[in-house]
């Protein structure tokens, strides 16, 4: 029988409401971890930010003193599937003049191709002259052409296509070093939580756009080599 009314059941409906209800087990997923929750509440657990980002270091910071920021990178891990699939994120993160790194902003949605090209649009925006921006472009000719196109958009930013190679896991590993010594905060934002869950459940959890949208930032912030003002490749 209980078989009979899982395969019943439709996706976001409690699987026993007489027991749990649905706003009780929403109250419940607020509070926990995805670690935690899938865990629990799913039987699939996860190893706890499989031994690559200790959560606990991370310091949430009420402000910014923008006179304190060395130079800024603005990373947009590219998606192209509205309501459903893989995201879209783009981390803001800061190289601070004491050599820590501050993550200042994280935009992130499930939007159709034009959607997303809009919001990267709006935020370079709002983001103003500041942050150097880098699209990650993905192997193959439709990466090549999607990261070439938006480059293409934004057009009077700074703005260069990232070529990524290695898997997801390698790129971040000079990122996680720095979060596992406590050298990463966050500005205080509604992003917050759902940041520090990925990174919580990374690798192995669902999904990964922001923990790689903030390696490729860090990634390029803390190369020996930087883009001067004609966007020339300099030590």
């Amino acid at each position: 029988m209980a078989e009979e009314d899982e395969k019943n059941r439709r996706k976001g409906e409690a699987l026993f409401p007489e027991h749990k209800s649905l706003p009780f087990l929403m109250e419940r997923r607020a509070l926990m971890t995805q670690a935690g929750w899938e865990s629990e509440y799913q039987q699939n657990p996860i190893t706890v930010g499989g031994g690559i980002f200790p959560i606990e270091k991370f310091k949430i910071v009420p402000a910014l003193n923008r006179s304190e920021i060395k130079r800024s990178a603005r990373y947009w891990d590219k998606a192209g599937t509205r309501d459903g699939g893989a995201f879209t994120a783009g981390v803001l993160m800061h190289q601070m003049k004491d050599g820590t790194y501050v993550v200042g902003d994280v935009r992130r949605g499930q939007w159709s191709a034009l959607e997303r090209e809009r919001i990267i649009k709006q935020t370079a925006e709002v983001d103003g002259e500041a942050p150097f921006i880098w699209i990650e472009q993905e192997p193959g000719s439709g990466g090549k052409e999607s990261a070439e196109a938006t480059v293409r958009m934004l057009a009077g930013w700074s703005v260069r296509a990232d070529r990524v190679t290695g898997s997801k896991e390698v790129r971040a590993d000079p990122y996680a070093a720095q979060v596992q010594a406590g050298n990463v905060s966050l500005l205080a934002g509604d992003w917050n939580t759902a940041f520090i869950n990925e990174h919580e459940a990374f690798p192995t959890g669902k999904f990964k756009d922001q923990v790689d949208a903030a390696s490729g930032a860090f990634n390029k912030l803390a190369s020996k080599y930087r883009y001067d003002s004609t966007l020339a490749w300099v030590s």
